[in-house]
């Protein structure tokens, strides 16, 4: 509303000119619900939308207040529009816009819709702009199709926004959009790039899609508490980022393709379910080999883990964490950080692999084996005899690494003695580094 024209018969809108409707200050369209019969305003809309039919202008519906249930398509027969305005239009009743094509621009920003709003199957071929809309009932834009752009920036979801089957084949803007209730994407395609960027999302939502070509963004979104956000890719190939996203207390369900990546940078993950065998092929960082950050998602999502009571994922998470930060180091300037984790990883995985310690002590018997068949043991049973043979160095070895010392064979003097120890000390070490790195799989962290 403006301030009053000098002509009181004629609506106080901007920009608009017809004649007050009744006692109102506005005209029939943009008069208050209350302030008209369905029936009236029914007749008078079929009466302008036929004149522009006649002279083939653009519809314009700005700041309209529709009352009853309005179906462009069968009550108005429109089947296209060249370019439609409803910027700050309310819709009271129902709202069908289901089949019709948007030829040019659709500006649906900040309308408000009361009730139902059917685009199911309609095309937009130019602009789609519902930024700042609010749909208080719940949105049908299901098989819709928009061609270039479709802006939903800070819409409000009230209920069920429906969005099963629809192709978005240029950019698609949700930033700041708000879904306060179920957001279904199910079988939607984007084939351009997509922003869910500071996207709150208070209900489930569901985005198994069916494909997109280029980017997902996620980032900085809010999930509340308790809900379900399902993400299925199809396609080879794309970027889906989460960066910044605030998942907690949240069940995550992704299901990639080959080649498609998954961005976690800054994302506060807690308490949040998420299966390690749908995203360990498929963090961004590590495909890129940028080590040093991916080593923080890695931290991350340990830390997750644990938060859930998922151990194993936990451990494996530790690992490529590690795993991360050797690769990280493997240049000039850290090389005795590079070779003195490539140690740690290959004697018992970081203290997650205990079978890694079992084939190194192995490994360790048997190079004191060959080291004690050429200086030789001595057979104490037998007039201490020395003697180099296979079958008496490994039995000789195994019992020195795990110090048992039967006694009945003994290193000759010198070398013989210092490998005896030295054996030793290395197995009981590495019994301790079994028994650590067991008991960390196995009890718990």
């Amino acid at each position: 509303m403006n301030k009053e024209n000098v002509n009181k018969n004629v609506c106080l809108i901007k920009d608009c000119d017809r004649p007050t409707h009744k006692k109102s200050n506005c005209c029939i369209f943009h008069a208050s619900a209350k302030e008209k019969t369905e029936r009236e305003f029914r007749e008078t809309l079929k009466e302008y939308v036929n004149i522009i039919k006649d002279e083939d202008k653009d519809y314009d519906f700005k700041g309209f207040v529709f009352i009853g249930i309005i179906n462009f398509r069968e009550d108005l027969s429109i089947t296209i529009f060249k370019n439609a305005n409803f910027g700050r239009a309310t819709f009271k009743g129902s709202v069908n816009f289901g089949k019709i094509t948007f030829k040019g621009h659709a500006n649906f920003r900040e309308a408000t819709f009361k009730r139902y709003a059917d685009f199911g199957k309609a095309t937009f071929k130019e602009h789609a702009n519902f930024k700042e809309a609010i749909f208080e009932g719940s949105a049908g834009f299901e098989e819709a199709t928009f061609e270039v752009y479709a802006d939903f920036r800070k819409a409000t979801f009230e209920r069920y926004a429906d969005f099963r089957k629809a192709t978005f084949k240029g950019h698609t803007e949700f930033m700041g959009a708000n879904f306060k209730g179920k957001a279904d994407f199910v079988k939607a395609t984007f084939e351009g790039s997509a922003n869910f960027g500071k996207a709150t999302f208070e209900d489930d939502a569901d985005f198994r899609l069916k494909y997109f070509a280029r980017v997902t963004h996620f980032s900085r979104i809010k999930v509340f508490s308790g809900k379900k956000l399902f993400i299925r890719l199809n396609n080879k190939g794309g970027k889906i980022s989460f960066e910044r996203a605030y998942l907690e207390n949240v069940y995550l369900n992704v299901e990639l393709n080959e080649g498609v990546v998954i961005d976690f940078t800054d994302t506060l993950l807690r308490n949040t379910y998420i299966q390690r065998e749908q995203i360990e092929n498929h963090i961004l960082q590590e495909k890129k080999e940028e080590y040093l950050n991916a080593n923080k998602i890695f931290l991350l999502l340990k830390n997750n883990f644990h938060s859930i009571g998922k151990y194993k994922d936990e451990s494996w998470a530790f690992k490529k964490e590690k795993d991360m930060e050797r690769k990280d180091n493997c240049h000039f300037k850290s090389l005795h950080k590079w070779l003195w984790s490539c140690v740690l990883n290959g004697i018992f995985g970081y203290g997650e692999q205990p079978v890694k310690v079992i084939i190194s002590a192995m490994l360790i018997i048997f190079i004191f084996t060959f080291l004690f068949m050429s200086s030789g043991i001595s057979n104490v049973d037998i007039d201490r005899i020395t003697t180099k043979n296979f079958f008496d160095c490994i039995y000789f070895s195994t019992v020195t690494f795990t110090t048992l010392g039967y006694g009945d064979f003994r290193p000759l003097e010198g070398s013989g003695r210092i490998l005896a120890g030295t054996e030793a000390f290395i197995g009981a070490f590495m019994m301790a580094l079994f028994v650590y790195t067991f008991a960390r799989r196995t009890g718990g962290r």
